[in-house]
């Protein structure tokens, strides 16, 4: 539409969408008086037969009358992770399906969300690890791409940076951890870009995450690229782009 849609993940079995938009129909109908946009809101398409539906507003537990983001699906399609927050702050909350009912959002945690603002994330394919972006302190850049564990208690712990091979002195943002577990996807300002953020891919292979790879005309413009995900058959992939 007119409006800004961004973030899409798409269930394994291609059928559902769900993506972030900031438009006239957000819950509340404000206006952010900072960026004077809509506030963000969670949209859910669904695919019938071949075709996406007109987008539906879940509302409330997932919505508000703030900024609510969907950023990641997990791989079963049974838990979604949501930016919650305002400009410039702004934490990761996991929501489960239960039947046809989405829970009320709970916050990853202190060891995920700081004081700081954590903007963007992906499920890996065991669905006990996340990557995320966070832009605190202690990086190498504004912001920067971490991973976070569940451990046996089911807590999330032993918080690492993927490092300087990954993250730069500028944005990273909108990562994506592609099916295989290896293969990572993510947005930067700070590698060779064509232009604004560019979408980049990197494989970790004996014990090290490779130089990132910009993906290329046409997907990359001078215009921003960013959000790419892939389908669970590897057969289509989706972002966001201002060109």
């Amino acid at each position: 539409t007119k409006f800004p849609e961004y973030s899409p993940s798409i269930s394994a079995d291609e059928s559902m969408m769900i993506f972030t938009a900031c438009k006239d129909n957000t819950t509340g109908g404000k206006i952010d008086p900072y960026e004077n946009v809509f506030f963000e809101d969670i949209y859910i398409s669904y695919n019938v037969n071949g075709k996406w539906s007109e987008p539906i507003n879940p509302g409330k537990p997932l919505n508000t009358d703030s900024h609510d983001a969907a950023i990641a699906l997990s791989p079963d399609g049974q838990s979604l992770l949501i930016f919650k927050g305002s400009v410039g702050l702004g934490d990761i909350f996991e929501c489960k399906l239960k039947g046809n009912e989405w829970s009320k959002p709970q916050s990853l945690g202190k060891v995920v969300n700081t004081e700081y603002t954590e903007k963007s994330a992906s499920y890996g394919p065991d669905g006990r690890t996340i990557y995320f972006v966070s832009d605190g302190p202690g990086g190498f850049g504004e912001s920067d791409i971490y991973v976070v564990k569940l451990d046996d208690k089911g807590r999330w712990g032993n918080i690492q940076n993927l490092g300087p091979i990954i993250n730069t002195a500028y944005d990273e943002a909108g990562v994506f951890m592609h099916p295989d577990g290896k293969t990572l996807y993510f947005s930067s300002r700070g590698h060779k870009t064509m232009g604004g953020y560019d979408i980049f891919k990197s494989v970790f292979e004996n014990g090290k995450w490779c130089e990132p790879i910009n993906i290329g005309y046409p997907i990359n413009t001078t215009e921003d690229d960013i959000f790419f995900s892939i389908t669970a058959s590897a057969k289509y992939a989706y972002y966001s782009s201002n060109k």
